[in-house]
């Protein structure tokens, strides 16, 4: 996900695409324009609160309202619009050819698909992602434990989670 009403504040080391935020809720705020992809959507969030000036940049109108659910994002003659449009075409050259763009806002269906994505959102019968892969870790780490005195010397087990 790429908080796109910061998009050029941001440092990116001459990489075209910034580096991602949090897939979490917790990072998601009704003052912001959220990008997020899965390789065959994109997903532009509109919180309820967006600055109309972003809106303006981004989407040529002046309030969220204005935004036709069936939108063509243009490129627009604004620093934002340039490097939202840099952004999309480099994760597009990158996955595939071509990327759906879908709006979302919040307050309706297609914002509930877009919160369907934050992954690292602790759900009410279960855990987190991360605490899920710290929890596969200690199964891992006990069960290496276990087995550890029945390897000789030469043999070597590693196990590598990515978080």
């Amino acid at each position: 996900m790429i908080s796109v009403h910061d998009l050029l504040s941001k440092e990116t080391d001459g990489a075209i695409i910034p580096p991602p935020t949090p897939l979490s809720s917790e990072h998601v705020s009704d003052e912001g324009v959220y990008l997020l992809e899965n390789g065959i959507d994109a997903f532009i969030y509109l919180g309820s609160a967006v600055n109309p000036q972003i809106v303006q940049q981004v989407f040529g109108v002046s309030s969220i309202e204005e935004i036709p659910a069936q939108f063509v994002l243009q490129r627009l003659d604004n620093p934002l619009s340039k490097k939202l449009n840099e952004v999309i075409n480099e994760i597009r050259r990158q996955r595939c050819s071509y990327l759906r763009l879908k709006l979302c806002k919040k307050g309706d269906s297609s914002g509930m698909l877009f919160f369907s994505y934050m992954v690292e959102d602790k759900m009410p019968p279960g855990l987190s992602y991360v605490e899920f892969l710290v929890h596969v870790h200690r199964q891992i780490q006990n069960k290496m434990s276990k087995d550890v005195p029945q390897l000789s010397c030469h043999h070597y087990t590693h196990v590598v989670i990515y978080v």
